[in-house]
Order: C-alpha cells, then structure tokens, then sequence
C-alpha cells in the first residue's frame, strides 16, 4: 500500500488525468477501481493539495465521457470490435451478465439513479444503448447524473478526509466503505419496489 500511495502522491498534477481516464474505463469494465482515486481527490482537497473543484470537474466529465463510450457501443451495434480479442469478449460478456442481472433496459430515470449501485452504471447505459434511447435525453441524464455522482463521491471524500484527519488514503477506503453501504441501500430499495410492481 505504501509504495501505491507514494506513487499516486507524485503524480502532482497528473493525479486528475488518471483519475479521468480510470473513471471513463469504469464504464465497461466495473471493478476498475476509479471510486478509490475521486473518493481520494476529496480528501487531498480537504487537506489542501488538490483542487476541489478540479476534482469535481474531472470525475463529472470522466464518468460522462465513460457513459457516452459505452451508450454509443450498444446503440450502434459496435461490440463486434470488441468480439475480435479475448480481453473484448470478457468485457462484453461480463456487460452482458450485468445487464441480465439488472433486468430489462432501464427507464431514463435509471440512467441518474442506477450508477450509484454496484454495476449500474454499465447495466444503465448498455442498456439504454440496446433499447435505443434517443442521444438528446440521453446526454442530459447522464451528464446530471454524472456530476450529481461526481460531486457525490469526491464530497464523501472530502467529507470523511476533514472528519477523520487520517492520511488520504484511509479516508478514501472509509469513503468508499460509506459509498458502498449507501449503494447497497439504494439497491435494495430499487429491488423492493420492483418486486411491487411484478406483483401488482
């Protein structure tokens, strides 16, 4: 852990480049591990060494970029690219089980609120992809989704950084600890109401 954390430490500047990139890959490939990094851009502006609107800007605008990426993927048919290698079948087929887990395509209001569980967001957007959606109501959920989650998850991290004054990367692993705690709580509560529905 040491030796990650003086790496992510000198990165200087180039801490919010990676944190886009790894935000954006988050899309199609869930257990990339992007949450740990915005959580972690809230506790290093609390503690004064990176920007927090910077933070913001960089987790709204990667998790965007990552929507957009995988939205456009289903909806124009172009996961056959994927298909060509090993690594593009099991990220295909690992967005496939999502999105079977998550059940049919999701509403519109699934796109704001369903990237804030566990797989969501990639079962959301693929989702809307395959179902067709039209880009312009598209584009507006998910960018108000992705800053309402930006602003979110670097405010958890900014939050637990000034409350527990513990080195960055605790309070990012106490932050993503809440996040998925309150995730779950989020899930279940989607799960409960669906069931209602079905048996209505």
């Amino acid at each position: 852990m040491t030796d990650v954390t003086a790496l992510l430490e000198g990165l200087g500047p180039w801490f919010h480049p990676l944190t886009f990139l790894l935000v954006a890959l988050d899309a199609p490939v869930p257990p990339t591990p992007s949450e740990v990094l915005v959580i972690g851009s809230g506790s290093l502006a609390a503690a004064g060494r990176l920007g927090l609107a910077t933070s913001v800007l960089t987790a709204w605008l990667g998790c965007w970029a990552g929507d957009v990426g995988l939205y456009a993927l289903f909806r124009h048919r172009l996961t056959s690219v994927l298909d060509r290698w090993g690594w593009g079948r099991a990220v295909h087929a690992g967005i496939r089980r999502l999105m079977e887990k998550a059940g049919p395509a999701s509403s519109l209001a699934g796109l704001f609120v369903l990237r804030f569980v566990s797989g969501g967001r990639t079962a959301s957007m693929a989702a809307a992809g395959v179902a067709g959606v039209r880009w312009r109501p598209f584009l507006w959920l998910s960018g108000t989704g992705s800053l309402a989650w930006s602003v979110y998850m670097v405010g958890l991290g900014w939050i637990t950084g000034s409350a527990t004054g513990l080195p960055w990367w605790a309070s990012a692993v106490v932050g993503v600890v809440l996040g998925t705690l309150l995730g779950a709580a989020v899930a279940a509560v989607i799960a409960w109401r669906r069931r209602g529905k079905e048996g209505a």
